[in-house]
């Protein structure tokens, strides 16, 4: 199920101690890595591709066993973009691990109720979703397995559903009382409401989400091979292939955002998952907005991510991710962001203005022109998603089997 790309700022997920096939680090390029972020993460040693609820969006997989997780609708989708194996039901019992009374045990210590508009404000049930209402959800209708993670507002566990085809599922649990304390009320309801419409196979869905006197629940999609963040601190930086892989997806998940106006404001490492085929997760819209008119003026996402236009406190648009998918670009190649000053605020701030862009050796002509031509100054200047997808550094890298960039959304 999928994500809410939470205001935790981390989607819990789960890290698989076995190295992907065919996916290897620039050795030439290779640095220590740079990344000194810690995760509470549990590791499992097996992926559970059997047994994870069907994202319907999921390259190759079959509309026959693609149905909605014990009464959720889910929509019928576009053609696939590349192949890869389908998600089979599960048709045998797994073991999602033992229940540590967490939740119980937490909802004694924080588990406040919440009154007048603040109860009306977060009394979240997907069943009264205008589009794409699921069927009424509670706590009894999972088994509950194994913690995830932990997050600012609650926990994450793995879950099972008990009617069938019992998909195991991530549960995400936010305390309404703390949200309120916090005064990110309106951002919670936004980041659902956003969350909820969306369907694309790289961004992480929502499939449903339910309420109790004191916490909000979240149906998460089961991101099997867990922070694309990890993977980054691992090898300190990634190869081109596996960069440019990368930013393909991103691009494309983008343009689809785009096109639905919004703005997500927030990419960067920490904010993406890895999927049970390896494949890019946007999860976190904590600073997204749905922005018809395409022009904002909040001061948001992370310093070495900003745009100028956000750093000169002008307004600005969905071309601020233009920007982010450039620095994101250097750092999966580099394994920091380009405008990185460890020593002074105010000098990476000062950087990002006169965008003081600085490649080192061992970087492709081709990788060097993308960045170059994302990192522009003015806004208008960037290079269009569309043609980010036709780039010469991210052809040449696409399996042969994608059509990515050939569809409108």
């Amino acid at each position: 199920m999928a994500t809410v790309g939470s205001v935790t700022r981390q989607i819990a997920a789960l890290e698989l101690s076995n190295k992907k096939p065919g996916i290897t680090t620039n050795n030439s390029t290779a640095r220590p890595p740079l990344h000194s972020k810690h995760s509470s993460q549990t590791n499992v040693a097996k992926l559970l591709t059997k047994y994870a609820a069907p994202n319907p969006h999921l390259p190759g997989s079959s509309t026959k066993s693609t149905k909605p997780v014990a009464g959720t609708a889910i929509p019928k989708t576009k053609p696939p973009h590349t192949g890869n194996t389908p998600v089979p039901e599960a048709t045998q019992p797994f073991d999602i691990g033992n229940y540590d009374g967490g939740l119980e045990l937490e909802n004694e210590k924080r588990g406040e109720k919440i009154f007048g508009e603040a109860a009306k404000e977060l009394a979240l049930d997907s069943s009264s979703a205008q589009k794409w209402p699921t069927r009424e959800w509670s706590l009894h209708d999972f088994d509950m397995g194994r913690p995830l993670g932990k997050g600012k507002f609650g926990r994450v566990y793995m879950v099972r559903t008990k009617a069938e085809p019992k998909y195991i599922v991530a549960l995400k649990t936010l305390y309404k009382s703390e949200i309120v304390k916090g005064k990110v009320e309106k951002q919670v309801r936004r980041e659902i409401e956003i969350q909820q419409n969306l369907r694309h196979p790289n961004v992480l869905r929502l499939y449903g989400y339910f309420h109790d006197e004191t916490r909000i629940f979240l149906m998460l999609e089961f991101a099997g091979k867990g922070e694309l963040y990890k993977q980054l601190s691992k090898f300190g930086c990634f190869s081109e292939k596996r960069s440019s892989r990368y930013i393909d997806q991103m691009a494309d998940a983008l343009s689809y955002l785009h096109a639905k106006h919004v703005i997500h404001r927030d990419i960067k490492p920490e904010n993406l998952l890895l999927g049970l085929n390896g494949e890019l997760k946007i999860a976190d819209f904590g600073w997204s907005v749905h922005a018809p008119g395409n022009r904002r003026r909040t001061m948001c996402g992370t310093l070495d991510y900003l745009p100028p236009e956000m750093v000169e406190g002008k307004e600005h648009t969905e071309k601020v991710d233009y920007w982010a998918l450039g620095v994101l670009t250097y750092e999966f190649l580099i394994g920091n962001p380009p405008f990185e000053d460890r020593k002074s605020v105010d000098n990476t701030y000062r950087r990002i203005m006169r965008v003081d862009l600085r490649f080192p050796p061992g970087m492709s002509a081709e990788v060097k022109d993308l960045i170059a031509r994302l990192l522009q100054h003015e806004p208008q200047d960037r290079i269009p998603l569309v043609d980010v997808l036709r780039h010469p550094w991210i052809v040449k890298y696409r399996p042969k089997d994608c059509n990515r960039g050939s569809e409108v959304y």
